[in-house]
Formats: structure tokens, C-alpha cells, sequence
């Protein structure tokens, strides 16, 4: 019998993350990249040398070089295209699938660690964010990572060489791959200090891993880091709006609906279990102390220098939403009560990852469907607007997703149009020209046709 229950244990883990990789491959090119994709993208290209490589990243100066780095050896193995490209964060979201389940069964010994898969392998963020190529699915891993290999620690009380080795290693590469990870860092230290004060636990290993840490961290970001605290404002600033509606939590699940439901269950799962979380000798408080100072550190930060908060750089507090709710869910007494609530959140979530799945709108730029669509015309000329430069970017994309592009369609830049030219198709990603595409101040011309999308838009200019 106990047999049997450990193979469907196994059984249901397995099929869980199958189920998560698999919706992450399925529509893994359903979307044009962002324009920091094509910068990553831009940046990463195989042929170019480690400084030229260093320069490109200048552009990118908000995020570390970590990510960057890791694309560039990745397409030098697999090609340079785009869309093999996506696979890059495939990877990296199918392997935090894997994680999540371990580190909610270093918290709790039972069956909770499958829901906790299940709701990660739902999640439509996890699943967006790992097929982006951006630093976020990475982020999310060695934050994973990271979290596993603290309470494996923390759970010991005797020497573990090789899991301060590991705790180590993954804990630098994943403060290197985003700032905001230190936040765990710090939540970490607390919940140390937390357990000694209240229960006189003394974790002499962690403690020096602590301080290695720092070293090593400081090591390898230290210009990077007096580079971003010179900033008195940032590109993106905090969209502190969607702080207060929500906690980000609509972003993070969705909708409104589901951000709210799964909100108010871990609110009241929270106060539920308040004596527990803070006053019994568990791992619940380290995992509150991330949710709280995920948003009271960049909070603090935006009041005293910048804003800075965005819900995708702390896309690692899903990590102790997931584990809160389904560890505390699994503690209520009330066997009818838990019932109904864990079969509400699974038919909920999975209710709203099949609507996000088969009815996903497209909200990247399609360049490529506009351009398709070019090519059936009669004229092949076109004048990419990007006042802010960035048209290498784009190019460049497009380029290496459509190899024969340059031979199918003529490019100019805008500047240096040729005067015997009667006839182009002026192209503007709105974003990038503050949602206005200005119409051309070439004399004698006039608009024939276009072409648009929600982010793209290409107006056909004919001379009269």
C-alpha cells in the first residue's frame, strides 16, 4: 500500500511538470520579441568578441551581464536565430518546475509539495516569463536554487560541506543575474537572526556562507553596482499604481479575479496561522519575510532615490506564495473546509490557464505579420522610423529570423531617403515614437494604403 501511494506520488510530480513544459513549449514562438528581447538578442550574438560583446551591454545597463553571457554561449551552440533562441528560458522555467516541488518538501513532509507543483505548472506568469528571452526565467531558477539549498541548511545542524558549496555558488549567480534577488539575501539573514532570538539556534555555517557571499558577490558586481545606485531615476519607472491594486497579484495570476482570490487566500491563510508563522520553531516566516520585503525594500528605495519596483524583477515572490498557500492549506483542521478550498484554487487556476492558453491575445509587436503582409504588395520599400536608434535592434531581429528578407524587402533610413524613390512604406514601432507615427515630411507624397497592428504600424507613401 505504502508502495503504491509513493508511485502515484511520483506518478502525479512527473505529470505535473510534463503538463508545465509542455503548455511553455506549445506556444513557445507564438509571439515577436520585445524590443529589450532583440537587445538581448543584439547583444548576445555569437561572432562578436568578449569586449565587443562588454560594449553591446552598455545598452542593456539596467540588468547585470550574467544573462546576456549565458544567451551568447547558447546560440554560439545552437544557431542564431531567434526562435531558438526562446529555448534558452524553456529551459531554465522547466527546471524551476522541477525545484519547487523539493523546496516545499524541505518545509513540509507530506503530499503538499503536488499542489505546489500543480499551481506553479499552471501559472500563466511562469509560463509567459519562460519564453521571453530576458533574465527572468533565469532569475527565477537560481532564486529556486537558492531558497532550496538555505532550508536544506537550515534544516541540518550538522556540517554539510557540499551544501555550503552549492548554497554558495548559486546564491552568487543569483544575486548576479538581478539586484533585486537580494532581497532574499536579506530575508535570509533575518529569519537567522529571527530563529536565534527566539529559539537560540545557532547557525555558526551559515553564517560564514553569509559573509562568503558578500565577498564573492561584491567581487563581481562591485562596478556594476555603483554603477546603478548613480542613477537619480530609472527608464521604467515604478508603476506604483498597480503596488497598491493588488500587490501586483492580478499580474501575477492573470486577472483581477484570480490576482484577488489567490490574495485574500493567503491573507487569510496568514492570519489564520499567525501564532504558528511567528511563533512556532517552522519555515513559514522566512518565506512571509521574502512577500514583505519584495515590496518594502524597493518601496524604501523609490522614497529615498528612485522608483524602482516592477513585478517582473521580484518574479521569485511566486516561489513563497506557492508554498505559503499550499503548506498552510494543508494545516487546516477542518478536512471539509481545506476540501473545498484547495478544489476551488485548482479549478480556478486551471480554469484560467486554459482561457489564457487557447484565447491568449497578442500584445508584443508583430513585425513579422506586418511585413508578410508587405511582401504581398507591390512595393517592397521600406523606411524604418525609430527616432531613439533602435532600428539596429529590429534589423537585426529581423534579419536572422527571416534570412532572406533583405532580398524579398528594401530598407532605408529615414534621413537619407532617396529622392527617385516613388514609393515606401513607412514603418513605425509606437512605442518607440511615443505612439505617434509621424507622418513623412517628404513634399509630394501621399498615404495609399496601411498596414497596423496594436505596436506596429506602416503607412504606404506614393508620390502624386
Amino acid at each position: 500500500m505504502l508502495n503504491d501511494l509513493k508511485i502515484n506520488k511520483n506518478f502525479f510530480y512527473f505529470f505535473f511538470i510534463i503538463i508545465g513544459i509542455l503548455t511553455i513549449f506549445y506556444q513557445i514562438n507564438f509571439e515577436d520579441f520585445w524590443l529589450d528581447e532583440m537587445q538581448s538578442f543584439w547583444i548576445a550574438e555569437p561572432e562578436l568578441s568578449w569586449d565587443q560583446t562588454i560594449k553591446r551591454h552598455e545598452y542593456d545597463y539596467h540588468n547585470p551581464i550574467l544573462f546576456n553571457l549565458i544567451l551568447k554561449y547558447f546560440l554560439s551552440i545552437v544557431g542564431y536565430n531567434p526562435e531558438i533562441a526562446r529555448y534558452l528560458p524553456l529551459i531554465f522555467g522547466s527546471l524551476f518546475l522541477i525545484i519547487i516541488g523539493p523546496i516545499t518538501y524541505q518545509v513540509k513532509k507530506d503530499n503538499t509539495f503536488l499542489l505546489t507543483t500543480l499551481l506553479a505548472c499552471l501559472s500563466i506568469y511562469i509560463i509567459k516569463y519562460s519564453q521571453e528571452v530576458r533574465p527572468y526565467s533565469l532569475l527565477l531558477l537560481t532564486s529556486a536554487l537558492n531558497i532550496y539549498f538555505f532550508l536544506n541548511l537550515s534544516n541540518k545542524e550538522e556540517d554539510n560541506k557540499k551544501g555550503i558549496v552549492f548554497f554558495i555558488i548559486f546564491s552568487v549567480i543569483n544575486y548576479s543575474t538581478n539586484p533585486f534577488s537580494l532581497i532574499i539575501f536579506f530575508s535570509q539573514i533575518f529569519f537567522i537572526l529571527y530563529k536565534y532570538l527566539l529559539f537560540r539556534e545557532r547557525y555558526i555555517f551559515l553564517n560564514i556562507s553569509f559573509l562568503l557571499i558578500c565577498i564573492f558577490y561584491l567581487l563581481f558586481n562591485y562596478n556594476y553596482i555603483l554603477f546603478q545606485i548613480s542613477f537619480n531615476n530609472y527608464e521604467l519607472s515604478s508603476d506604483i499604481m498597480n503596488v497598491f491594486d493588488g500587490l501586483y497579484f492580478p499580474r501575477f495570476f492573470g486577472s483581477k479575479i484570480m490576482g484577488y482570490f489567490y490574495l485574500i487566500l493567503l491573507l487569510f491563510l496568514i492570519i489564520k496561522f499567525r501564532k504558528k508563522i511567528f511563533l512556532e520553531n517552522n519555515n513559514y516566516l522566512f518565506f512571509l519575510t521574502i512577500i514583505f520585503f519584495s515590496y518594502l525594500i524597493p518601496l524604501m528605495y523609490g522614497i529615498l532615490k528612485t522608483p524602482v519596483l516592477h513585478d517582473r524583477y521580484i518574479i521569485f515572490i511566486l516561489i513563497p506564495i506557492f508554498v505559503l498557500i499550499s503548506c498552510l492549506l494543508n494545516d487546516l483542521r477542518n478536512n471539509h473546509f481545506r476540501r473545498i478550498l484547495i478544489s476551488l484554487l485548482i479549478l480556478l487556476t486551471v480554469g484560467n490557464h486554459l482561457i489564457e492558453i487557447f484565447d491568449r491575445p497578442k500584445t508584443k509587436p508583430q513585425f513579422n505579420f506586418v511585413f508578410n503582409q508587405i511582401k504581398k504588395s507591390d512595393n517592397n520599400n521600406i523606411v524604418l522610423y525609430n527616432p531613439r536608434g533602435t532600428s539596429i535592434l529590429i534589423m537585426n531581429y529581423l534579419k536572422n529570423i527571416q534570412p532572406n528578407i533583405e532580398k524579398e524587402l528594401n530598407f532605408y533610413d529615414y534621413k537619407n531617403l532617396n529622392e527617385n524613390i516613388n514609393s515606401f512604406w513607412f514603418l513605425c514601432y509606437l512605442p518607440e515614437v511615443n505612439f505617434e507615427c509621424k507622418s513623412t515630411e517628404k513634399n509630394n507624397f501621399k498615404i495609399s494604403d496601411q498596414k497596423k497592428t496594436r505596436l506596429v504600424h506602416a503607412y504606404l507613401y506614393e508620390k502624386f
